[in-house]
């Protein structure tokens, strides 16, 4: 390789054999460029642009991360005056809607109860209108399935089951779980629930005892481990304390799974955490040296 300099101008002759050597390296790069270009944008793109010509609007989103930037500047623009012109009134309303998710209030009143939006390369059909809803349910067709994200990104928590599942093996597992929800069944369960409820009551009563008549209780965690009790007893013949690691597992990975939620769709998302580690470690090792 000989480096020409001058005043005005630097230039770097390589020869033919350095010429060769540095092909694969560039070949590799472009098609890797290619590759996340379609991928990223291109493939989403299309996409969009179908969905545009059938008369679906929805917000610009950005290359690489889609409208991320956007839910992210509409949550932290949200202040207690908007909840309440929302209809949040009340501190207990059930429009939970409002204050975890105003972006898609705010989009719904900007685009109508049909919009697209995209958080990454992931595009989200968001879909309020009664009617259409009620035709989406009523489709059977193994070709509406569930999105291939949901296997990508919660595979740890969701596994291979009836939520992520698609074709013959969703009809398979759905086949098996359906005689479990057929009325008889679920009469038969009504003593189960009304057992796991009177446990869950009693354990109230104490703590108000406990604490001299009057006791204030965050039913969040209660009725969690309710859910889980009936679930326990109906499923498996356990209470909820036997199968209390279990659940205590799928909470962690509930948790641990839900600190990323807004990145779904960002290419390597999955492993920023793993790389922040990595990189805690690498400063560590340097200072302590």
């Amino acid at each position: 390789m000989i480096i020409s300099l001058s005043p005005s101008l630097m230039m770097i002759i390589l020869s033919p054999r350095q010429w060769l050597l540095l092909l694969p390296p560039v070949f590799l790069s472009t098609l890797l460029f290619s590759y996340l270009y379609t991928t990223l944008w291109l493939r989403p793109e299309r996409l969009r642009q179908k969905l545009r010509s059938q008369g679906v609007k929805g917000p610009k989103p950005s290359f690489l991360f889609g409208n991320i930037p956007e839910m992210r500047r509409i949550q932290e623009l949200v202040t207690p005056d908007q909840e309440v012109g929302a209809g949040t009134t009340d501190r207990f309303s059930s429009n939970y809607v409002a204050t975890l998710f105003p972006y898609l209030l705010h989009w719904s009143r900007v685009y109508g109860s049909i919009y697209l939006y995209a958080t990454g390369s992931i595009q989200t059909l968001h879909v309020i209108d009664p009617d259409m809803v009620k035709e989406l349910a009523s489709c059977k067709s193994l070709d509406l399935g569930k999105p291939s994200y949901l296997q990508k990104e919660h595979g740890a928590l969701l596994g291979m089951g009836i939520l992520a599942a698609n074709g013959d093996l969703w009809v398979h597992q759905r086949k098996v779980i359906a005689p479990e929800f057929f009325m008889e069944k679920v009469k038969g369960m009504v003593n189960l629930m009304m057992g796991a409820a009177l446990s869950m009551l009693n354990s109230w009563e104490e703590k108000v005892e406990t604490e001299g008549g009057r006791a204030e209780i965050v039913v969040d965690e209660f009725l969690r481990n309710f859910s889980a009790d009936v679930i326990s007893r109906a499923s498996f013949g356990s209470s909820f304390v036997e199968g209390r690691e279990i659940f205590y597992k799928i909470r962690q990975l509930q948790k641990a799974m839900a600190k990323r939620s807004m990145l779904i769709g960002v290419p390597g998302s999955r492993y920023y955490v793993l790389c922040i580690h990595i990189i805690f470690i690498f400063i560590y090792d340097v200072l302590r040296i």
